[in-house]
């Protein structure tokens, strides 16, 4: 299942988190690189902010981008339950600056899935940038311990970050981004437990 929805949270809203993410006082954490760290073939280093991980709320900015999570549940659920907290696993943002293309090296971010467990993603677009979101035909192997993706990833579909926008996906499916080149790249990534979606 992947289903995209366009401004799913009011335009009033959506301009006070970007303002709010890309003030000066928006306290983001240096990530030596975005999607893995010990990567040797490629540089991409970016900024993160977690908002709620193990359970609790951890940042003071999780009530402004809480109705991204609480609209995107209510649209895409296939089960008649409600909206909980209980069903965050976790919410963070990221922040990815152009970078030289010498210091980065080629290709996409490297593939990746979130979590090791069943989980479902819901990805926002804080801002209209370049940096496409890459999302795979491949999904984890449970049985692959490192995670690691497989050589031959198949695309299955790519989405270009238009503020407002949120993409919800299967977690199991390998997913990466491109660096942007031109523009600021910020997103939200939220992991929801695929159980209180799908039952």
């Amino acid at each position: 299942m992947i289903r995209m929805y366009p401004n799913i949270i009011h335009k009033d809203l959506q301009e006070h988190i970007k303002n709010t993410l890309l003030e000066k006082q928006f306290p983001w954490f240096f990530v030596k690189d975005i999607s893995q760290e010990g990567n040797p073939n490629q540089k991409r280093p970016g900024f993160s902010h977690h908002y709620f991980a193990e359970n609790e709320i951890n940042s003071d900015y999780f009530e402004i981008i809480e109705p991204i999570i609480s609209n995107t549940f209510n649209k895409s659920k296939t089960t008649m339950n409600n909206y909980d907290r209980k069903d965050i696993i976790e919410a963070r943002s990221f922040l990815q600056l152009p970078l030289n293309k010498d210091y980065i090296g080629e290709g996409v971010d490297t593939p990746h899935i979130d979590k090791r467990f069943p989980h479902m993603v819901f990805l926002y677009y804080v801002l209209d940038s370049d940096g496409d979101t890459i999302i795979y035909e491949n999904k984890f192997n449970k049985d692959n311990k490192e995670s690691q993706p497989p050589k031959d990833l198949k695309l299955l579909v790519r989405f270009k970050p238009k503020q407002g926008t949120v993409v919800i996906f299967d977690g199991a499916h390998y997913h990466t981004a491109e660096q942007p080149r031109h523009n600021t790249r910020c997103i939200i990534n939220i992991n929801i437990d695929k159980k209180s979606l799908l039952g």
